[in-house]
Order: structure tokens, then sequence, then C-alpha cells
């Protein structure tokens, strides 16, 4: 322990033992920090090229994630925490493959097959239900974003009546192109009377492991190319400041100014690529694929597309 807080103390602390030069601000480490930003940078660059090719479509929806922030948007509108049921889960996975392996985005399927239809399959007696679409998506939070400024679909996630959800994601094509379908399904069980809980199988959201949320979050930084380059030019921003701050308040006498500059001048590269990306990303205009068809609502500089009109019903 000592000895780790002693090499932490000479790589950011100018002090006699490291020549009043902390060790991050030395060339090896600044030219390791411009490398590090780089290809951060290239990694975004790469991953943007390779979603223009519409070859592959690299996009990061966690059923998981999707049920904590809806239920984070209903503990902020003081609604009651829903539960993720299993069988709401495996309908609404259903409902996802089905789109995706036929190609269409809509409540109801061809062959006039209602959204409840899948919920019933499953032997789910429910008394409420309703139903969110979403198609062409990022991640987790944008999908949930896009339906929380759409009045019908935050209607749903944040009707009191529901007490359980069930998500669904698959990979299917969209208009022609590589899609990624999500499918979330609301409900309220006819044999389980309101506020007493959910139906067998749920599985209370609070009780997920640290180990998944960080597998989640290891996916949304692996196909969110704007996340994880901002998060790495964020910290190799973060680190050079401190040590700046640093090298400048502590032996104020003893300066090595031309390491200071040279940190600041990598820190604020990194903050201005951080800035010029964020820019450039929300000027791009949503997928020509997304926008055609089927009747529905393109969540300005996002991309996201959702049904127009989300459904509910009572029985």
């Amino acid at each position: 322990m000592h000895s780790a807080l002693n090499t932490l103390w000479h790589h950011f602390i100018p002090s006699k033992h490291n020549a009043y030069r902390p060790h991050i601000l030395r060339r090896p480490w600044l030219l390791f920090f411009l490398s590090l930003a780089l290809t951060a940078e290239g990694f975004l660059v790469a991953n943007l090229l390779v979603r223009q090719s519409s070859e592959v479509f690299l996009a990061a929806v966690v059923p998981g994630e999707i049920i904590a922030l809806t239920n984070t948007e209903r503990a902020q509108n003081q609604v009651s925490t829903l539960v993720e049921d299993v069988a709401l889960g495996r309908a609404a996975q259903a409902k996802a493959e089905d789109m995706a392996n036929k190609g269409y985005f809509a409540h109801v399927g061809p062959g006039g097959v209602e959204p409840w239809s899948w919920i019933m399959g499953v032997g789910y007696d429910y008394k409420y239900a309703g139903e969110n679409l979403a198609v062409r998506f990022v991640d987790s939070s944008q999908v949930v974003e896009a339906w929380m400024e759409s009045p019908t679909h935050r209607a749903n996630i944040v009707k009191p009546v529901y007490t359980a959800m069930g998500v669904g994601v698959a990979n299917g094509l969209y208009k022609g192109q590589p899609a990624t379908y999500v499918v979330q399904y609301f409900a309220a069980p006819h044999n389980i009377p309101l506020g007493q809980g959910a139906s067998v199988g749920a599985v209370q959201t609070t009780m997920r492991t640290f180990t998944e949320a960080l597998q989640r979050q290891f996916v949304r930084l692996m196909s969110e190319p704007q996340s994880a380059t901002a998060w790495a030019l964020g910290s190799i921003a973060a680190v050079l400041l401190v040590a700046v701050l640093l090298g400048f308040f502590v032996h104020m006498q003893i300066q090595p100014t031309a390491m200071l500059v040279s940190g600041t001048t990598l820190a604020v590269f990194a903050l201005l690529l951080i800035v010029v990306n964020g820019h450039f990303l929300q000027m791009s205009p949503p997928s020509p694929a997304a926008v055609a068809g089927a009747p529905v609502f393109v969540l300005p500089q996002s991309g996201v597309v959702i049904d127009e009109e989300a459904l509910s019903t009572q029985r």
C-alpha cells in the first residue's frame, strides 16, 4: 500500500524524489496519452464508417438496462417500480424476432396479429397491457429517451396500473438495411391485486448483480463509439489537468514550465476532440431507411425511430 502511494505521489506531485518533474508530465507519458487519444478518435471514425457502409449495424440494447431506465423514469414521476416478468420477456422477444424476421415495424403484425396475442401466447392472463416499439436505435438510453418524448409512449412508461414489464431485442432488416428491433411489454395480471406484486417468475430489477451491471457497461462502451471515445478522451484530459494543477501549486517556486505547457496543451486537445465529435455527430441526419415506410416518429438529431403511437389495453 505504501509503495503504491509512493508511486502515485511520484507520478503526480513535484518533489525532490522526482526532481520536481511529475512522471505523468514527462515525454514518455505524454506520448502515451497522445497515442491513446488518437487511437480513441480512430476507433470512433472507423466505427462510424462501418455504420455508414450499412453492412453492419452496431447497436446496443440490453433488456435489463431498458428495464432499469424505465424504472428510473417511473421513480422520477412518483410511480411504483415495475418488476421484470419472465413470461412478458418471452412474449416481447417473440414479437421482436417476428418483426426482425419478417421486416415489418408495427403493433399489428402481418395477417392482423394483435400485440396482445403474443402476451396471451405465453400464458399471461393480463388485466392491463401496453406495448412500446423502437427500431434503428443506438443504445438503450436513447430508446427510453425517445419514448419519454412521445406522449403515448411516456404514458405507458409512467402508467400506475402496470406492475410488470418484459423487453425483447432482435436483429434483422428494416427497409433493406440492418437494424435492431426492441419491444417493451407492460402488464398487470388478473390474478394479483394492484400493488401486491407481479406474476410467478418475476425478478426484481434491483437484485441484478454487480457483474451484470459491468457487462452492460462494457457492451455500451463497445457499441457506443461516441460514449467510449468521450470517456477515454475525458479521462486523459482529467488526469493531465490534475497533474498540471498539482505541478503548478506544489512548489510554485520550481515550476516545470515546459512540462506544464505540454500537459495543458494535450489536455485541451483531448477536450477539443470531445467537442468536435459531439458537434459533428449531432449534425448527422437520420438514415433514409429509418424515415421511410411505416408511420414512425424520428427523434431529432439521434436517428432513433419509434412507432408513432404506443398501444395500451384493458380487459
